[in-house]
């Protein structure tokens, strides 16, 4: 089946599936610039996913979760746990900045900058912004494909709390529970969880040695108003995971039981708000830590790889909200530091800092057209500076309600991570890639939203075979695509539609051959019927034709299905069957997936 074709299917389906479009409701977004307003209130592309939808839809990792959003595509090594690649418009996860309450998760140790989501587990979430396109002129390095911000549960007002247990196929057992407390002055929440899998094994087959996966999340915030102008808040977060996996290298590969991986990843962030008339100021300080440790067996022995880096962050945002829109001026400074060593060998070990200031602006043109502009200036000690900005415009026409369109045009860069830094090409210089880019959208309330992207990369950062170190690839890297979505609500039965399908024409290298594990095509569906205790849901995802070491991998089809009940006012039940065909397939070449899987969970509120 040609592109064409498929293109014409999926749009023919979500033109039948976009009739009558309720209105959005309002929802307040702080990944923009860094400050709360509305969702209205951007010229970016903005997706967020609710707490809901993560449970209703059984979504045990953000990898998971974001898997169903237009532009993203996710690849998993494997089964819960395991090592996950995801890819936004095409581009690399290095590329997007990964925040959690507004604190880095990307660790500079890995080898492109990359947060782990295979560690990021979904019991604790209220929702997930994603902001797809170039975000460096407001939130700098690590974000010229988008940003992804995970917002944890806040405390509701008096005391409440949940317990919550799951069990599921391949002995998947889960445990969270969170309280919470409110009042004028004070707020506090305290959350854990606890998941653990016996899993499949990592490499095909599945059904060969099993790898299992153990995840521990505490999670808290504290917070004490003084009075209407001063407030404080402290947030905590901490994620320990325990992980078998195949080292590809070793005689028996999927029979490999000795390989295993530890990981410990600490983030804490105190902040301080002042708010007087239309003026607000919020100064911060934040601290992660990244701890992974792999033991792994092969043809030349055992083996011990230990990654470490700690980033510290302080800064201040000021804004100003006028009668036409808000200004935002931001002050930032970094400190990164990376360490990896091999066994025995001489450790490799990078730092640098990053001074910067950004500005943002956004403007509303009489009622109908909001104009955007960010200009941001990043100071390294370590390679070339970086200015970066954005321009766009979003216009909603008056004669046709609920119609609108937009562009933005964008620069942004990604600096090179710590392992990169100590494992430069002899004779080299590492500098940011950098990306320009723009996108054209057009919708009709939720009815259907169109979105056109082209981005370009230069000076991508790529690992050298020959001489085993990093460097810069002369030449463009380019990523075109197109993202449909919609939504259709049949209010008098109850039911929910919705339809998206991302289609990448161009995700090509510098020499124009195709880059790996990205598919062409990508469409996801479901269907939702809610009574006044239950709801019940089937999705359906298609995946596309994919290349990897030069060979068509090709496509394959996912059926699940959903369901809950609220057994009392304090009691939900919710069971989640994946893969209910057991459709036999790889996401990544040579490594395994679950198969046919029924996950039940239990929660509790007070």
């Amino acid at each position: 089946m040609n592109n064409t074709i498929k293109l014409s299917m999926a749009a023919s389906l979500l033109m039948t599936i976009a009739v009558n479009a309720a209105e959005l409701e309002p929802i307040t977004v702080t990944t923009v610039n860094k400050t709360e307003h509305s969702l209205e209130d951007t010229t970016s592309t903005v997706t967020v996913i609710t707490a809901e939808e993560l449970e209703e839809n059984g979504y045990q990792s953000v990898s998971q979760a974001i898997s169903t959003i237009t532009g993203i595509s996710v690849t998993h090594s494997g089964g819960l746990g395991q090592q996950t690649s995801f890819f936004v418009r095409g581009a690399d996860s290095g590329k997007v900045l990964v925040l959690l309450d507004g604190m880095r998760l990307n660790d500079p140790s890995t080898t492109n900058n990359t947060a782990l989501l295979e560690s990021l587990t979904t019991e604790n979430i209220q929702q997930i912004e994603i902001i797809k396109g170039g975000a460096s002129s407001i939130w700098g390095s690590n974000a010229s494909a988008g940003v992804i911000n995970i917002i944890t549960k806040t405390p509701k007002e008096g005391t409440h709390g949940s317990l919550s247990l799951l069990y599921g196929s391949y002995k998947t057992k889960g445990i969270d529970a969170d309280i919470g407390y409110k009042d004028k002055k004070l707020n506090a929440q305290l959350l854990a969880s606890y998941l653990d899998t016996e899993g499949i094994s990592a490499l095909a087959p599945r059904e060969a040695e099993k790898d299992g996966y153990t995840n521990k999340n505490i999670n808290l915030k504290l917070g004490y108003q003084f009075d209407e102008n001063n407030a404080m808040k402290l947030s905590y977060n901490r994620i320990k995971t325990e992980t078998e996996y195949d080292d590809s290298w070793s005689a028996g590969q999927a029979e490999d039981d000795y390989s295993h991986a530890e990981s410990d990843q600490e983030n804490t962030a105190l902040q301080y708000h002042y708010r007087v008339d239309d003026y607000r100021a919020n100064l911060y300080a934040s601290q992660g830590k990244y701890e992974r440790t792999y033991y792994t067996t092969g043809a030349y022995g055992d083996g011990v790889n230990v990654y470490e880096a700690k980033l510290k962050e302080f800064g201040m945002i000021n804004s100003y909200e006028y009668a036409a829109g808000k200004a935002v001026l931001g002050l930032e400074y970094k400190d990164i530091d990376g360490f990896n060593q091999y066994n025995d060998y001489p450790a490799s070990q990078a730092d640098y800092t990053n001074k910067a200031v950004y500005l943002s602006n956004l403007y509303r043109v009489l009622t109908d057209t909001l104009i955007e502009t960010n200009i941001r200036y990043d100071n390294f000690d370590q390679f070339e500076n970086k200015v970066t900005f954005k321009a766009g415009v979003k216009h909603t026409c008056q004669m046709l309600p609920g119609f609108g369109a937009g562009a933005n045009y964008y620069t942004s860069y990604d600096a090179p991570s710590t392992y990169q830094l100590a494992n430069v090409v002899f004779g080299n210089e590492l500098k940011p890639a950098f990306t320009k880019g723009y996108e054209f959208s057009a919708y009709y309330k939720e009815l259907l939203s169109v979105t056109y992207f082209d981005n370009e990369v230069e000076d991508s950062i790529d690992y050298d075979m020959m001489n085993y170190g990093y460097y810069n690839i002369d030449g463009v890297s380019k990523f075109r695509g197109l993202e449909v979505e919609s939504k259709y609500k049949f209010e008098t039965i109850n039911l929910n539609l919705t339809a998206n399908y991302t289609h990448l024409f161009e995700a090509i290298k510098e020499d124009g051959s195709d880059l790996p594990r990205r598919p062409k095509d990508t469409l996801n569906l479901s269907a939702d019927y809610y009574t006044d205790s239950s709801s019940y849901g089937v999705t359906a995802q298609y995946i596309g034709d994919r290349e990897e070491f030069g060979e068509n991998t090709g496509n394959y089809t996912l059926w699940n299905l959903n369901y809950s009940r609220e057994l009392t006012e304090e009691i939900k039940l919710i069971l989640n069957a994946k893969n209910i065909f057991d459709k036999e397939y790889q996401s990544v070449y040579g490594y395994a997936t679950e198969g046919r899987a029924v996950y039940a969970k239990i929660r509790y509120s007070f």
